[in-house]
C-alpha cells in the first residue's frame, strides 16, 4: 500500500536540479558564478573561490578559453589550442585542468574509484596517487567520460568531457593535495603510470599519439559542475544528473519482449537443464571446449541457487511460462528444480546449502559456507514459487515455509546493531560480519510481513535497513555483494534500492523513498551515460555493442554485464513515485543494454557460434582482460533476470518504448 509520495521528491525535475543534492539543505543554496580573472575563469559561491580553470602553457600552443553557464552549478567550457610554432607537425598532450580550492575529503572516479578504494582485499588501483604520480585512467573506463569528483565540507566539483572530438580517445586524473585537488582531462589518451589490465594485475602504461600541424586548431569541450554537499560523500549527485542530462537519448532493445521471453525459457531448457546424481535443475553456464570445439556445461562450481547460478529464478520463469503457453515440459523442469533444491539443501536451522557441488561431493566440505546473498535470493525464490505453483494448480505449502525458514534464521542471526553478516557455516556460525551483501536478506523479511504480518519481520528489516542504509551514506559506496571479489561494487547495492521501495509501500515512510533514490544515485554512477566508440576490427564494434545504459562490475573487474537487469522494475517504479523522468530513462537503457549479444541460434563471436538464447556475461568495455573483445562465459543469470523483470512486470509494451 503505497500512502502518500514524498513532496520534496516531486518538486523538482531533472532540468532544475543539475546543480542540486538529494539530501541538500531546504534553503536556496548559494548561485556559483564563473568569472573571468586573468587568464583564467574562477568559479565563485557567496564571493568565495571554489574552483578555477589552469591556464595551458605550453611552448608554441597558444590556447584560448570559453566559458558558458548552461544551468545552474553547470558550465561548458571549450578551450581552443593552435599550434603557433615552426614545427610543420608535432606531438601534443594537450590538457584540461581544473583545481578545486580545498583538499578534497571524498574523491570519485565512476564506475573506477570510491574514496581510493580502501576497502576491501583486491589489488585493483588504490588512491588516487601512485608512486607520487596520480592515476590516469582512460575515458572509456569510466561511466562518465573521463569524470573526475572532489568535495570539501561545504562544496563539491566534477569535470567531465565526451569522446569524438578528436581522432582517439582521452583521459582522466584527479590528485588530491594539501590545499587544493586537481582535476585533469588529457589528449591523446594515456593511462598511467600503469594499465590496470587484469584482476590484481597491471601491463605497463599506455599512450596514445595526438599530432598537430603548424597553424592547426583544435577545440575540446568539457563540462564543469560545482554544487553544495547537502550530505557528505554524496554530493555527486549533481555531477550524475548533469551528465546524463547532457547525453541522455532514447534506445531501443534488439529483441521484443515476447522474442527474449522465448530465448530465455529455450536456453534454460535447452542448454542449461542438468541431471545429475539426484539434482535436477539449471547448470551456472556454458564454457567452450577446445576438444569439443563446442560450447558444454562448465564442469566446476555448477550448481547454485541464486547469485550466478539462479536456480530458483529459472525454476520460477518455468512455471511463469506454463502459465503462459501451457508448455507441461516448463512446469515440469521448474517443480523438479524447486523440490530437489527443498528436499536435498534445506537444512533445519532454516539456511540453504546454497551450491549443490557440495551435495554431490564436487567440492571440499571444509570450504562450503552460506552466504547472504544467495540466501536472499533463496528465500524470494521459494515466496514466489509458493505462489506461481498455485497459479499453476499445485500445492506446494513447503515452499513457503522454506522461505520463512531462511527468514526466521536470518531474525535470530540478527546482531543488535542490525547487520546480518556476510556467511554462515551450515550450523549458522558467522564467519564473515562485513559488507552491504546482508542487505539481500532485506526484501524477503518485507514478504514474509506482507505474508504472515509477524511484526518481528518488518522490525528485522527496518533494523536492517538502518545498519546498511546507514554505512552507506556514511563510507559513499556499498561492498561485497560480488561474490567473486571482496571489494566496492554495484551488486551491493541492489537489495538497498529494492528494500527501500519494499519498505516504503509498507510503512509509508517518506525517508525510504528519499533513500531509494540516494541508493538509485550512486548506482546510476556504475551506468554508462554515453557511448563509447570503438574501432574497426575490434570484437565490441562488430558485434554492435554500446556501452550506453550498461553497468560495470566493481573497482576489481572492470568490465560491463547486464547485471542492472535486477533493477529495472525498481527503478521503473521510483518513476512513477517520485515523478522524475531519468529513472525510467535509466531502466529502459539499461533493458536495452542487456539486449546486445544474445544469441537467435546463428550469432557468431571470436570464431564461435553460440547456443540460441545465451549470452556473455563480460564485455570488455575498456582496456582489461582481452581489451574491447568479450569474456566467453555464457551465463545464467542474464537469461535468468531478463526473465524475472518479464514475469514481475506484465506491462511489457513498457520494455519496446
Amino acid at each position: 500500500m503505497i500512502k502518500r509520495l514524498l513532496p520534496a521528491a516531486v518538486c523538482l525535475l531533472l532540468a532544475g536540479a543539475v546543480a542540486g543534492v538529494a539530501a541538500a539543505p531546504a534553503q536556496t543554496p548559494t548561485r556559483v558564478e564563473a568569472v573571468k580573472s586573468g587568464d583564467a575563469f574562477v568559479f565563485r559561491a557567496g564571493g568565495a573561490e571554489v574552483a578555477r580553470t589552469v591556464p595551458y602553457a605550453v611552448k608554441d600552443i597558444a590556447a584560448a578559453d570559453a566559458v558558458r553557464e548552461i544551468g545552474p552549478g553547470f558550465f561548458e567550457w571549450t578551450r581552443t589550442f593552435t599550434h603557433t610554432g615552426t614545427d610543420h607537425v608535432r606531438p601534443v598532450r594537450l590538457t584540461m585542468d581544473v583545481e578545486a580550492a580545498y583538499a578534497s575529503r571524498y574523491g570519485l572516479v565512476p564506475a573506477v574509484m570510491y574514496d581510493g578504494n580502501a576497502w576491501g582485499t583486491g589489488l585493483e588501483p588504490k588512491g588516487f596517487v601512485k608512486d607520487g604520480k596520480p592515476w590516469v585512467f582512460a575515458s572509456h573506463r569510466s561511466s562518465i567520460a573521463g569524470a573526475t569528483y572532489s568535495e570539501s565540507e561545504a562544496w563539491s566539483v566534477g569535470l567531465f568531457s565526451a569522446p569524438g572530438q578528436v581522432l582517439g580517445g582521452f583521459s582522466g586524473s584527479l590528485e588530491p593535495m594539501a590545499a587544493k585537488t586537481a582535476h585533469r582531462l588529457v589528449w591523446p589518451e594515456e593511462e598511467t603510470p600503469l594499465v590496470y589490465a587484469n584482476r590484481d594485475a597491471y601491463a605497463e602504461a599506455y599512450r596514445g599519439d595526438l599530432r598537430m600541424s603548424h597553424g592547426q586548431s583544435i577545440a575540446l569541450k568539457a563540462w564543469i559542475v560545482v554544487g553544495p554537499v547537502g550530505t557528505p560523500r554524496h554530493g555527486w549527485h549533481a555531477l550524475v544528473d548533469a551528465a546524463w542530462a547532457l547525453s541522455r537519448r532514447e534506445v531501443r532493445p534488439r529483441f521484443e519482449p515476447e522474442e527474449l521471453w522465448e530465448l530465455g525459457v529455450q536456453f534454460a531448457g535447452d542448454s542449461l537443464w542438468a541431471e545429475e546424481k539426484g539434482f535436477n535443475g539449471f547448470s551456472i553456464g556454458l564454457r567452450w571446449d577446445p576438444q569439443e570445439q563446442g560450447w558444454v556445461q562448465r564442469q566446476a562450481w555448477k550448481y547454485e541457487i541464486g547469485w550466478a547460478g539462479q536456480n530458483l529464478s529459472l525454476a520460477n520463469s518455468m512455471l511463469a511460462d506454463y502459465l503462459l503457453s501451457k508448455e507441461k515440459t516448463s512446469l515440469d523442469k521448474g517443480l523438479r528444480c524447486l523440490d530437489t533444491w527443498l528436499r536435498n539443501a534445506r537444512l533445519k536451522n532454516g539456511l540453504f546449502r546454497c551450491h549443490y557441488d557440495y551435495l554431490i561431493g564436487l567440492e571440499d566440505p571444509k570450504t562450503e559456507v552460506q552466504d547472504a546473498c544467495n540466501l536472499g535470493h533463496a528465500a524470494q525464490g521459494y515466496f514466489e514459487a509458493y505462489d506461481l505453483a498455485a497459479r499453476c494448480g499445485v500445492r506446494r505449502p513447503e515452499y513457503r515455509a522454506a522461505a520463512l525458514g531462511v527468514c526466521d534464521f536470518a531474525v535470530k542471526a540478527q546482531k543488535a546493531d542490525g547487520r546480518f553478516g556476510k556467511a554462515w557455516t551450515n550450523d549458522g556460525k558467522l564467519v564473515d560480519p562485513e559488507g552491504t551483501i546482508g542487505a539481500f536478506l532485506i526484501p524477503p523479511l518485507v514478504t514474509a510481513y506482507r505474508a504472515t504480518h509477524k511484526a518481528a519481520y518488518l522490525a528485522a528489516a527496518e533494523r536492517a535497513y538502518a545498519f546498511y542504509y546507514g554505512a552507506f551514506a556514511r563510507d559513499g559506496f556499498t561492498t561485497a555483494g560480488a561474490l567473486d571479489t571482496y571489494c566496492i561494487d554495484k551488486e551491493s547495492a541492489t537489495p538497498l534500492l529494492e528494500g527501500a521501495l519494499e519498505l516504503y509501500d509498507v510503512t509509508g515512510k517518506d525517508a525510504y523513498l528519499k533513500s531509494a533514490e540516494d541508493v538509485s544515485y550512486y548506482l546510476a554512477t556504475w551506468q554508462w551515460s554515453y557511448s563509447v566508440p570503438y574501432e574497426e576490427g575490434t570484437v565490441l564494434r562488430e558485434m554492435g555493442y554500446d556501452t550506453y545504459g550498461g553497468t560495470a562490475v566493481s573497482t576489481q573487474h572492470h568490465h560491463q554485464d547486464p547485471y542492472a537487469l535486477i533493477i529495472v522494475n525498481d527503478w521503473l517504479k521510483l518513476a512513477q513515485l517520485t515523478g522524475k523522468a531519468q529513472w525510467r530513462e535509466r531502466a529502459l537503457a539499461a533493458w536495452a543494454n542487456a539486449s546486445i549479444g544474445i544469441s537467435g541460434g546463428d550469432l557468431v563471436v571470436m570464431g564461435k557460434k553460440r547456443p540460441y538464447g545465451s549470452q556473455d556475461e563480460g564485455f570488455l568495455h575498456t582496456r582489461w582482460l582481452q581489451p574491447f573483445a568479450v569474456s566467453q562465459w555464457l551465463v545464467a543469470w542474464p537469461a535468468a533476470f531478463r526473465l524475472e523483470t518479464l514475469r514481475q512486470n506484465r506491462n511489457w509494451t513498457v520494455f519496446n518504448k
